[in-house]
């Protein structure tokens, strides 16, 4: 494991910057399994130098407008992309996942997602929106497997020691409800950790919430 450092586009990110996000975002107070399973990962982490998503951060990334940071991009711009998102995600209805198993990366700790393939679609959709209000060049960033992020590495540690101590946590997996889209300004600034170490923490601000209520 080494210090997680995000990314826009293609190169680290500037210290302080917002960027517009859309992520599906879990409700460990609605997903009771959700968040017991969130809790013993927290226990597990503790010893290792990584920062945990508190559960009003926790999320599962969709994907990100990467032509320009949320400064650069007008309310009416906003709207249009809202607009967009509505009209793309119309006849998405809400569903069910599996988080767990918990997973020990390169940059953190992770929870996976499956089975993918609604959450596959949805980000498609996603895509899609995105393209039509902000072009292709607003999609820079492959996000790989859905999974929802649940903490940051701030400097190095060893991932299979900590996969050894995930691994023991039962019941290692959760349903999940995806309910709906939401529209973030992400921010990432860098806070001081021990030893003149710094760590990587997220917050944003709410853009729009697009539910899931296609029939």
């Amino acid at each position: 494991m080494e210090k997680f450092v995000p990314k826009f586009q293609g190169a680290p990110w500037p210290d302080g910057a917002r960027v517009l996000h859309v992520y599906a975002v879990p409700d460990p107070r609605a997903d009771h399994g959700l968040a017991n399973l969130v809790g013993e990962c927290r226990a597990a982490m503790r010893p290792y130098p990584i920062t945990p998503l508190g559960d009003d951060t926790l999320h599962c990334t969709l994907d990100m407008i990467a032509d320009t940071t949320s400064d650069g991009i007008t309310d009416e711009e906003r709207a249009d992309l809202v607009t967009a998102l509505r009209e793309h995600l119309a006849d998405t209805r809400p569903f069910e996942v599996t988080a767990g198993s918990p997973i020990a990366g390169r940059g953190g700790a992770f929870l996976d997602l499956s089975p993918d393939h609604a959450l596959v679609e949805l980000r498609e959709r996603v895509r899609d929106a995105i393209r039509r209000t902000r072009g292709p060049g607003a999609l820079l960033h492959d996000g790989g497997r859905p999974h929802i992020s649940l903490g940051y590495a701030w400097s190095d540690a060893s991932s299979d020691a900590l996969q050894s101590v995930l691994r023991r946590i039962s019941p290692s997996h959760a349903p999940v409800r995806v309910r709906d889209v939401r529209l973030l300004d992400v921010l990432f600034r860098q806070h001081p950790r021990p030893g003149g170490e710094s760590a990587w923490q997220l917050s944003w601000s709410m853009v729009a919430t697009i539910p899931l209520t296609g029939g």
